[in-house]
């Protein structure tokens, strides 16, 4: 067995993959003091380090572009809607309880990233957390989050869901994991054995692009389905990533061959450093249509932005959207009616060259 540590953190460690020139590499040093850098060997080994263009590369590497200051740092409002540090609840009828502060991979995109590496430690907020949730009698459902609740010890992911399932209410469970799709081998038989007691768990798994689908992702999946977890998947729509339908219709129809059922395609939150990474949303309904058109009804997910300030998560329809004249912002509407802003100003995006559309000419 090998003594290689499975992360790596610091950007020299992949200096002799990419070969960063001096000034680059003191911006880079700069960008990931605000946003920190790990990445897992698993998914470094799957980057194409002679393709600029590499999705893979594009997710997980530091990129001078993280510099530009647009966007906020907590775009759904999550500070105006904690119960407790790690409880978070926005609707009457479910919550997202932060069981974990650590990733095992710091996406460049991420929504949280103002607590990327912070090493939060959810343990002194968790009886607090339990208890609201116990006695809040309009809450049915709790989302496992963070972090990712798969790099927790296993033991103590069990003692998380067996609390949440000795309550006297029947509770439904999520868990939003990226740990199959970046990190598999950290996914341990005491996390399946954990899933296995406290199911069903519905296990949404975000990953955002066809190469993301490895032998090793797939035995997770696998695994996870046979302890009584219900695999579905969350995507985010990025820019020069798998801004592409045939990128996309590629990965749903692989998730559902695999029994992972698309749920959601994302629009990318309004996140301070990230804004490089965001499409035009006549693009991203371009690509639904194109779905519609070519994927099986059990591959199309649903197509949805979360309005900024936290007012909630809407679909991208001409019902819920409202053009201003003149600008690039998007006046949005709620379903309970109340009014957001969206600034739609994502860059056109170049074509990724995989070869997805060639028979299309």
């Amino acid at each position: 067995m090998s003594d290689t540590l499975p992360f790596l953190f610091a950007l020299s460690e992949i200096d002799a993959h990419l070969s960063f020139a001096p000034g680059i590499l003191k911006s880079l040093e700069r960008v990931v003091a605000h946003h920190t850098f790990k990445i897992p060997r698993h998914y470094l080994d799957l980057i194409d380090f002679a393709n600029p263009l590499c999705p893979i590369r594009g997710q997980a590497v530091p990129s001078v572009l993280e510099e530009n200051g647009a966007g906020t740092e907590d775009p759904l409002g999550e500070k105006d809607i904690s119960i407790t540090p790690i409880l978070l609840k926005r609707h009457p009828d479910r919550c997202v309880f932060l069981v974990s502060s650590e990733c095992a991979m710091y996406c460049r995109f991420c929504n949280r990233r103002r607590f990327a590496g912070k090493a939060v430690d959810p343990e002194p907020y968790l009886e607090e957390s339990f208890r609201h949730i116990e006695e809040d009698l309009h809450i049915r459902e709790v989302i496992l989050s963070g972090g990712d609740p798969f790099m927790l010890d296993a033991g103590k992911l069990q003692s998380i869901l067996m609390r949440l399932r000795s309550m006297k209410k029947r509770l439904i469970i999520r868990l939003s994991t990226r740990v199959p799709v970046v990190y598999p081998e950290g996914l341990s038989e005491g996390h399946i054995q954990a899933i296995e007691k406290a199911a069903p768990v519905w296990i949404i798994i975000h990953i955002n692009h066809p190469r993301e689908i490895t032998d090793e992702f797939l035995k997770a999946v696998r695994d996870i389905r046979r302890a009584g977890g219900i695999p579905v998947s969350q995507t985010v729509l990025l820019r020069n990533i798998n801004d592409c339908p045939h990128v996309l219709l590629a990965l749903f129809e692989s998730l559902v061959e695999a029994g992972i059922k698309p749920y959601y395609l994302f629009q990318l939150d309004d996140v301070q450093g990230a804004s490089h990474f965001k499409v035009k949303l006549d693009r991203g309904r371009e690509i639904m249509a194109f779905l519609r058109s070519n994927a099986s009804g059990m591959a199309v997910p649903r197509y949805a932005l979360d309005i900024p300030g936290g007012l909630g998560k809407i679909p991208v329809d001409a019902e819920h959207l409202e053009r201003l004249d003149s600008t690039t912002m998007v006046r949005l509407i709620s379903p309970s009616g109340q009014i957001g802003y969206y600034n739609d100003n994502g860059e056109e995006s170049a074509c990724m060259k995989c070869g997805g559309c060639k028979e299309d000419g």
